[in-house]
């Protein structure tokens, strides 16, 4: 994957979220810490949106969370694992562990809807999804999960 989109840097493990909107918090400031999002604020509202519209809980406890927005810099992708599983409506109405999130430029339509598939064909790979939801602290080991995201072809 374009390490402009994707680095060491877009993962994190969020110790404090219990909430999905605290999740939405954690990965709007890390987009804006990397120059994802000029306000986190606004990215953060502008997933609260995208949810209202269907959920982005996905199955087996991984979200793909994203937000088109004016805020949005660049496209990206955040990886966060949750320590605490977090409620998300999800497909299969279980709790979200990992969320991969995409920031989305107003005029990005067409790349984020090529991201966002990739995405969604990897995630039927169960060995994919396993090492998502079984990295204890992916902060901890980011090579491993950069050379998984490295498989998705942008």
């Amino acid at each position: 994957m374009n390490n402009q989109i994707f680095n060491e840097a877009n993962i994190v493990f969020d110790e404090t979220a219990t909430t999905q909107t605290e999740a939405f918090e954690t990965i709007a400031r890390v987009a804006n810490q990397n120059g994802y999002v000029k306000s986190a604020k606004d990215f953060v509202e502008a997933l609260k949106l995208r949810e209202q519209e269907s959920t982005t809980g996905f199955k087996d406890g991984i979200a793909i969370p994203h937000g088109k927005s004016e805020t949005v810099v660049r496209p990206g992708l955040i990886l966060v694992k949750y320590k605490s599983a977090i409620e998300w409506q999800a497909l299969d109405q279980k709790p979200v562990q990992v969320a991969l999130a995409l920031t989305i430029p107003v005029e990005g339509a067409s790349e984020h809807l090529k991201i966002l598939s990739l995405i969604a064909r990897k995630l039927i790979d169960d060995g994919f999804r396993e090492t998502l939801i079984t990295a204890e602290n992916p902060a901890e080991n980011p090579a491993e999960l950069v050379r998984l995201m490295d498989e998705i072809e942008v």
